[in-house]
């Protein structure tokens, strides 16, 4: 069995998710494994077994439409702010990679807080580049702006795979040579 059949089978019995919930996370991870096939998708396997998905809560500012927390495995969704023209397809594949990435209490190549805007920048562009935005509104507009600006000095291929590895330290050094901090 391999591990988008194993997805699909641990979706299913998460008791968590409504099956519209279900359906379009698996839609999400197919479109994702499709332009990302060598990517290790074990931890959104694990991941997804117990994943809970909150309408607002603490976890969410009035200003924020949703907020994956890795330590309890929850997402949490400001019904409110979704309701207001924003593309949840967009939202939700947002969310999924930080799933797919999540690592102890930080995700991608964030570690201690210490690059949350360019995380929040790369993983923006991947959810554009995988989904696109149907709606009119620009989501962290400033920190794409930034991470494709840092890209180009240092290399997409350096983003890419610091991001899906959580490997912090090869971004922290790549960004160090480059003069960036």
């Amino acid at each position: 069995m391999g591990i988008i059949d194993l997805i699909n089978e641990n979706l299913e019995l998460n008791k968590n998710l409504t099956n519209e919930v279900k359906n379009d996370l698996f839609e999400l991870t197919l479109i994702f494994n499709k332009s990302f096939p060598n990517i290790d998708l074990n931890n959104l396997n694990n991941r997804l077994k117990t994943l809970k998905i909150e309408p607002k809560s603490k976890f969410v500012s009035k200003n924020e439409i949703s907020n994956y927390n890795p330590m309890t495995n929850t997402l949490a969704i400001n019904i409110e702010k979704l309701n207001e023209d924003n593309d949840i397809k967009h939202i939700m594949m947002y969310e999924l990679l930080k799933i797919i990435t999540a690592k102890d209490n930080d995700y991608g190549f964030d570690k201690d807080k210490k690059l949350v805007a360019l995380n929040a920048g790369y993983t923006e562009i991947l959810a554009n580049m995988l989904v696109g935005n149907e709606s009119n509104n620009m989501y962290h507009e400033d920190e794409v702006i930034a991470t494709n600006l840092i890209a180009r000095m240092i290399g997409d291929d350096v983003f890419m795979r610091s991001y899906f590895t959580n490997d912090y330290n090869l971004m922290d050094k790549y960004l160090r040579n480059a003069g960036l901090y």
